[in-house]
């Protein structure tokens, strides 16, 4: 998607006068550019973008402290050599905090505790005993917004919103299935005929559904014959989405 498309959507949104936020934007490594994470800082909006595996120009040291050495993810690394773990983003500071890897939160005896895992650690030693953390790494986001954005590409929120759009890039491939964009030039009929595609789409997973249903009460448990109707009846829908009445005229 690019930035044109992203700020007609934004415009769009504003001039309508809806009451939809976009808080986050998630693309793949072709939006991996300065210019997508500028444009989104400006908006307020987080990028979620991974690396371009083509261009990863990550640098190997933080530019105003080059005792911090960076992976090709653009993690920190301690003292041993381990990517360095992220603790937090203090969204006032726009700053990450990563923290020792090997020091790790969990509960004992009803209590938040830290433990120090120091058989995974090469040193086999605690860097900085005093704290229950560190060593503790800071890194700014707008010192290189691509390196560094608000949602770090380790954590689990990344992961999790990553996770969303890769289902939505399988209902996308889903729908290519039918042919929309080869059945007609005109963006009135290709809309109706998306509809007409989720409405397929929806009756197609209710019968699926209706079928295992169906199977299961029929056929004992573990049958071959179930999972052969399953794959019997996947073949039948193929060849109605390949159909002569999914072919464009």
């Amino acid at each position: 998607m690019s930035l044109t498309s992203i700020d007609r959507t934004l415009k769009m949104l504003n001039e309508h006068e809806t009451d939809v936020n976009i808080s986050a934007f998630c693309g793949d490594g072709h939006h991996d550019s300065y210019a997508h994470y500028n444009y989104l800082d400006n908006k307020n909006i987080i990028p979620v973008i991974p690396l371009a595996e083509t261009s990863k120009n990550v640098i190997s040291q933080l530019p105003d402290n080059k005792d911090v050495r960076l992976d090709n993810n653009g993690i920190p690394l301690c003292r041993a050599g381990m990517p360095m773990r992220h603790h937090q983003y203090n969204k006032n500071r726009k700053t990450h905090v990563f923290c020792c890897p090997v020091k790790r939160q969990t509960h004992r005896k009803g209590k938040t505790v830290y433990v120090t895992h120091i058989d995974e650690c090469p040193l086999k030693k605690d860097c900085q005993p005093e704290s229950s953390l560190g060593p503790l790494v800071y890194i700014k986001s707008n010192s290189n917004p691509r390196l560094f954005p608000p949602v770090s590409r380790d954590s689990r929120q990344y992961e999790k919103i990553m996770n969303l759009r890769s289902g939505s890039e399988r209902v996308n491939a889903y729908i290519d299935n039918y042919n929309i964009e080869k059945a007609h030039r005109n963006v009135d009929y290709s809309l109706i005929r998306l509809f007409l595609v989720y409405i397929a789409i929806h009756a197609e997973i209710m019968y699926k559904e209706f079928l295992k249903i169906e199977i299961s009460e029929k056929l004992p448990d573990n049958s071959v014959d179930a999972h052969s109707s399953g794959i019997e009846f996947d073949k039948i829908l193929t060849n109605i989405r390949d159909g002569p009445l999914n072919k464009p005229p």
